[in-house]
């Protein structure tokens, strides 16, 4: 008997190696090859009948085939997360484990979520097909999909130390934490109090030798008058620079005139303006003394100049730069940064009398806007120098934003600012740079049972990731991975389209439901292999 099965298995292993001699290598030879993950995966072509990259549908599992080796579930982890290893027990003999795949396709975040992407930050109810989105790796990729759907369950809202925005998502949609092993995939009811939630430090660098803008000229003709429209070039300088942050510190402007408010003591920061306002545009700066305070602004009274100002938003809430400007070369946005804080900034140093343990060694900036406080964060960030972001409410006044920097970054905040500074002996900042990435703390989590809950999300190019309240999370973006990991062509991709119910456990499909053929009408398998590039697409 021993010999019998002995001899059935080496010709069920011939046999399954003889089949596959003709298919396509589902392996690679690493170093030499590595596999290609810029793509978006799979998508249906309904002409062909072919599946093709970028369509998110659903899954068709053979159980005969399928041995349990769970090499769809290791091909998904760390890619779409969506695939969980069950028990049941099905007797066939080729699953000894009888161990099968499980697929869940319903993650997503609230409507109201802010996303940053390359125009700017967006409720992700407003994200559009073809915005550009910072994800995970630091880098912003397209948006190629949206997904919109009723959702019952569970809402998990986070708040981390350092971000004044929580994140809300559904029970288990991945988002990444720093553990000890490292950077991982954790699903939103695994997440429990201080677990290390991430944010990227941008990686993409972006030179601009200049900077163009157009602005129009009124001509008064007679009764009436016309506009022209001209196009300006102004040189990537660091006066250039400087000028844009000490905007954003302390300026206002109208249609035609710009002006600096600062303190009558400041007269470095007078003087740079004004020589740097000469040597950029070629413009003289008039000074008016506040009679009835310490004030004095400098006014700049020229067209041209008040609409370059202008995109920097006219009044203190309202101050932003465009987020291609924080690509800029690091060079740049230290100039930027440099100036709003000596517009801004502060930096506080006192030693308690009474209690020698505690020292108030830090730095900070303060604004009245949310989007310059999160751009001054990502800045600080490429710069290697972690802030956190905090609020006040100041009655009477608008909330306004804190850009803070703790020990241990204290003497690099120092040296980019020109100020003689030193770290305190002991760290008490929890968000720090681990693993590439900016981690904080979760300091408080909320649950909330909904019914019917709009929620949405997005699929994104390559990286399958966006950035969700200054927070690293998954896309979910199915992507035919698993079906070119399984050996024995157990499991499909099918040309069903994207799955939506109205409650959330029926988005988990367990493997009776994955083998249960679609409902779509004529439906029938095809392979196209392309022989140059050595890929099998399943439809």
């Amino acid at each position: 008997m021993g010999t019998a099965s002995y001899v059935k298995g080496v010709l069920v292993a011939t046999w399954s190696a003889v089949r596959h001699i003709f298919h396509p290598r589902m392996t690679l030879r690493y170093p030499e090859q590595k596999l290609d993950l810029e793509g978006p995966g799979y998508r249906y072509d309904p002409k062909t009948g072919t599946g093709l990259p970028g369509f998110k549908g659903r899954h068709i599992l053979y159980m005969d085939k399928c041995t349990g080796c769970q090499l769809c579930a290791i091909a998904c982890d760390g890619v779409a997360v969506a695939i969980e290893m069950q028990h049941l027990p099905k007797g066939k003999p080729q699953n000894k484990k009888d161990i099968w795949p499980a697929v869940d396709y319903g993650r997503c975040v609230t409507s109201s979520t802010p996303i940053i992407t390359m125009t700017g930050i967006k409720p992700i109810s407003e994200v559009q097909v073809g915005d550009s989105v910072l994800t995970h790796t630091g880098k912003f990729r397209r948006v190629t999909k949206l997904f919109n759907r009723k959702y019952t369950g569970k809402l998990y809202k986070f708040q981390t130390l350092g971000n004044f925005e929580p994140l809300t998502t559904t029970e288990d949609h991945p988002i990444l934490v720093s553990e000890r092993a490292g950077l991982t995939w954790r699903f939103a009811n695994e997440i429990s109090y201080r677990t290390y939630l991430t944010r990227p430090i941008i990686q993409e660098e972006l030179r601009q030798e200049e900077i163009q803008f157009s602005y129009e000229l009124y001509h008064p003709t007679g009764k009436g008058g016309s506009f022209t429209s001209e196009l300006v070039s102004l040189r990537s300088t660091p006066e250039l620079m400087r000028l844009v942050g000490y905007y954003l510190a302390e300026g206002a402007s109208d249609r035609y005139r710009v002006s600096f408010d600062i303190h009558k003591k400041e007269q470095t920061l007078k003087q740079d303006i004004m020589v740097s306002a000469k040597k950029v545009f070629g413009v003289d700066v008039s000074e008016k003394p506040d009679p009835d305070s310490n004030g004095l602004k400098l006014c700049i009274d020229s067209v041209r100049v008040a609409s370059f100002f202008s995109q920097f938003g006219h009044h203190c809430d309202t101050k932003q730069l465009p987020w291609w400007m924080v690509l800029l070369p690091k060079e740049d946005i230290t100039e930027i940064v440099r100036a709003e804080f000596w517009g801004d900034g502060h930096y506080s140093n006192k030693r308690y009398r009474y209690v020698k343990a505690m020292h108030s060694n830090y730095f900070t900036t303060r604004t009245t806007s949310k989007v310059l406080a999160l751009e001054m964060q990502y800045m600080l960030g490429r710069l290697g120098i972690v802030a956190s972001v905090s609020t006040h409410k100041q009655k009477g006044r608008k909330l306004c934003f804190s850009v803070t920097v703790h020990t241990p970054y204290v003497e690099a905040m120092g040296q980019l600012v020109g100020v003689v500074a030193k770290n305190s002996e002991v760290s008490h900042s929890y968000i720090h740079l681990k693993d590439g990435m900016i981690v904080s703390p979760v300091v408080k989590i909320e649950t909330q049972d909904v019914k019917d809950f709009l929620v949405q999300n997005l699929e994104i190019d390559g990286d399958n990731s966006y950035i969700a309240a200054n927070i690293s999370v998954h896309n979910c973006v199915f992507c035919g991975l698993c079906v070119d990991a399984c050996p024995f062509d157990a499991l499909f991709m099918t040309n069903d389209f994207e799955l939506s119910t109205y409650d959330k456990p029926s988005l988990k499909y367990s493997p009776d439901q994955l083998a249960i053929p679609p409902k779509t009408e004529g439906f029938t398998f095809k392979v196209k292999i392309d022989p140059e590039k050595g890929t099998t697409t399943h439809g």
